[in-house]
């Protein structure tokens, strides 16, 4: 299945593995840079001779021996690059136009429900809300329907736009549950949330049993680590209209991987989203209704989460929606050092760097942080100056000294 997408190259060591991959000097990956995964060899040998006219860096990686296919490498200016398409033969010229058009372009509204959310503004912040007494994160503080909820209302007063249940901790240390007690578990939570707030709850669940008894009792959105490991999750989420999230997963939830090994982890990743999202909407699922998740600490060494993360803004080139989850997570505790209490910080600094990159939205513990966080960043990227927010305390009499400093 051929993909293609725009290569996020601005850290040396990802130029320098691309470079030799394709067998390139570093000094041609300053611009901008096109990658056409798992191309036949006969096809991409005509894309080569199509496209070396073209003022463009062309290059080919070895063929695989596994199954027969190359990958191929388009380097230089962007303009270029747009202009690309116009050498190669349908269909692979639609898939490259394309995926230059999704990375580029504002992501669409997401549908959920009778909801429909912007995805081209300020990052939607997605509360965590555990209905489970083993969560790595508080330790059961809230569970119980009247501690949950309180602690729904808290994040509502916090500037919630999104709340998820989960009634299911996904610590492989932990045995999984019978559906029927997550249904017990979730389902008088979003029936109490939903009396209190207007916006889309999501219920956290790879259980199709689960997501369907949720969506009933008025979640919109299901969050599917499993990655669509089961299919009946897409029909259930079709047939209600909400949305999906589809993660990337190695192995199924709640089974320990310390050991993954990936050739090329972002490569992989981006590959297995795109069939699973292939796959969905053929079994329903409307494409404005699709999430996607890289899955951060599911099935990935620490090294492997830095690399998804540094190169999230790829992930655009599939054109949906990117959802964040990376609060508190293991690969923060192992580069801080830091029990999961004292992980803010860390977290603070990956959802930033995923905002610059083009997260839509960020799924976090602490709402009331994060959503300041974001608050601030799209201030500063905002194409106009924001409107200041009422109530803002003023200085006043103040001396101001050069640079802004009283």
């Amino acid at each position: 299945m051929t993909t293609v997408r725009l290569l996020v190259l601005d850290h040396a060591d990802d130029r320098r593995e691309i470079a030799a991959r394709f067998g390139v000097p570093e000094t041609a990956l300053t611009a901008s840079a096109l990658l056409v995964s798992d191309l036949a060899s006969d096809q991409a040998a005509d894309a080569v001779g199509r496209l070396a006219a073209a003022g463009l860096t062309v290059a080919t990686a070895p063929v695989r021996p596994s199954d027969g296919v190359r990958d191929l490498l388009l380097a230089g200016p962007r303009d270029r690059l747009v202009a690309a398409s116009r050498h190669l033969p349908d269909p692979l010229a639609s898939v490259v136009d394309t995926a230059l058009e999704r990375a580029t372009a504002p992501v669409p509204p997401l549908v959920a429900g009778p909801h429909r959310l912007p995805m081209d503004g300020r990052p939607l912040i997605v509360g965590i809300l555990n209905a489970t007494p083993d969560s790595f994160y508080d330790g059961g503080r809230y569970f119980g329907l009247e501690q949950t909820v309180a602690r729904a209302e808290a994040m509502i007063a916090e500037g919630v736009d999104v709340i998820e249940v989960g009634g299911e901790t996904a610590r492989p240390s932990v045995p999984v549950i019978a559906a029927h007690e997550e249904i017990d578990r979730v389902c008088p939570v979003i029936r109490a949330v939903r009396h209190r707030f207007a916006g889309p709850i999501g219920v956290d669940t790879y259980k199709p049993e689960v997501a369907r008894a949720a969506l009933d009792a008025g979640a919109v959105i299901c969050n599917d680590i499993s990655g669509l490991a089961d299919e009946r999750m897409a029909l259930v989420a079709a047939e209600a209209g909400a949305a999906l999230v589809i993660t990337h997963i190695r192995v199924r939830p709640k089974v320990a991987d310390p050991w993954a090994q990936y050739e090329r982890v972002t490569d992989e990743v981006y590959a297995f989203l795109a069939e699973r999202v292939r796959r969905a909407e053929a079994l329903g699922v409307s494409r404005q209704s699709l999430i996607i998740d890289p899955g951060l600490s599911f099935g990935k060494q620490v090294a492997h989460d830095l690399t998804v993360v540094r190169r999230l803004r790829e992930f655009r080139g599939l054109g949906l929606p990117i959802y964040l989850a990376a609060s508190r997570k293991n690969f923060i505790r192992d580069v801080m050092g830091l029990p999961f209490s004292e992980l803010l910080e860390g977290t603070m600094a990956v959802v930033a760097y995923g905002v610059l990159a083009g997260a839509n939205l960020i799924r976090t513990h602490d709402v009331q942080a994060v959503r300041r966080l974001v608050t601030m960043l799209h201030a500063i990227l905002a194409p106009t100056p924001p409107v200041v927010a009422e109530g803002a305390p003023r200085e006043t009499g103040a001396t101001v000294a050069q640079g802004g400093e009283a």
